[in-house]
């Protein structure tokens, strides 16, 4: 360690990197649980000591193993090291614990979703996104979720006003998530949205979500939208790139026009995506056009993370 670090210490991006834990989650220990103290720079941002760095590690890998943090948070951190070797656990974000934990809870949020229990689906949500990290509560809870819905509605295995009240629910669960990360201002922009006639809005939240934890500023400018709006309000809110979501149904012929469109009528610097299953078919055609096309969020954070400017 150099001393400007053990002067100053760590901002909570090093920290997130570092622990596997989001910033969110970081902030929510600190505050509810009292976890670990930071200091403040004379900018007024949480600096982290080394301390701090390794409690919250030790805390994360019980919690992974399957504890709650509000059990394990007041406990020294000598405590915690001796909890976590009698566990066996590893702090490696990979933990069957941490899976099998979000498997069970995605069932519980499904009962949730069929007996229209929106209060209790939406603390369960909150409650999961902080106990975990944000990439496989999104990856192993939030998606198959919104999917099992998505395929129980087109089914008729879920009534159209438990699908309305589980994506009214989950609507705002996102947007308070996304809100919840708090990135720095200068950090680049990104406009989220759907395409002219796709209507579904949750991957173009989630995109949002995936966005702010890769520290790009986001807005959302809302769901079936044509192009000539999108690029109205990405040159207005001065984007850097433009990310649209094509859930259900599959893209017509006029709204893939219309996406192309976009690409012409904003300028080159900017970058248009766009992802989902609904454009999966035409990949090859949105290579031709200038447009990114992502199979899943993990590439898709792997193609933010190459269009961000400095250090990631």
């Amino acid at each position: 360690m150099n001393r400007h670090t053990e002067s100053f210490g760590y901002p909570i991006r090093v920290v997130a990197q570092r622990t596997g834990l989001s910033g969110p989650v970081i902030r929510a220990w600190e505050r509810r649980y009292g976890a670990v103290r930071p200091s403040r720079s004379p900018a007024g941002q949480r600096v982290y000591s080394e301390s701090d760095i390794q409690r919250l590690q030790l805390l994360a890998g019980l919690v992974r193993s399957g504890r709650g943090i509000s059990s394990v948070a007041e406990l020294e951190t000598e405590e915690l090291r001796a909890l976590l070797d009698g566990d066996g656990s590893v702090d490696d974000g990979t933990v069957g614990g941490s899976t099998a934990s979000l498997e069970r809870l995605r069932d519980q949020a499904l009962e949730r979703v069929a007996s229209m229990r929106p209060e209790d689906l939406e603390r369960l949500l909150t409650r999961a996104a902080l106990e975990h990290r944000t990439d496989e509560f999104i990856g192993v809870l939030l998606v198959p979720l919104l999917a099992e819905i998505g395929n129980a509605w087109q089914s008729g295995r879920l009534g159209p006003s438990s699908e309305h009240v589980a994506s009214m629910t989950i609507r705002r669960f996102l947007e308070w998530l996304t809100s919840k990360i708090q990135v720095e201002e200068g950090s680049p922009l990104l406009v989220t949205g759907t395409p002219s006639g796709q209507r579904h809005e949750f991957g173009a939240l989630l995109a949002g979500v995936v966005a702010a934890e890769e520290r790009w500023r986001v807005r959302f400018l809302g769901p079936d939208l044509p192009a000539d709006e999108i690029a109205r309000g990405a040159l207005t809110l001065g984007a850097d790139a433009v990310a649209l979501s094509a859930l259900y149904p599959p893209m017509s012929d006029a709204t893939v026009e219309d996406v192309s469109r976009l690409r012409v009528l904003l300028p080159a610097r900017i970058p248009v995506i766009i992802g989902g299953p609904a454009a999966a078919g035409r990949a090859s055609y949105w290579a031709e056009q200038g447009i990114a096309w992502y199979p899943d969020l993990a590439n898709y954070r792997h193609g933010l993370r190459s269009l961000s400017p400095g250090e990631r």
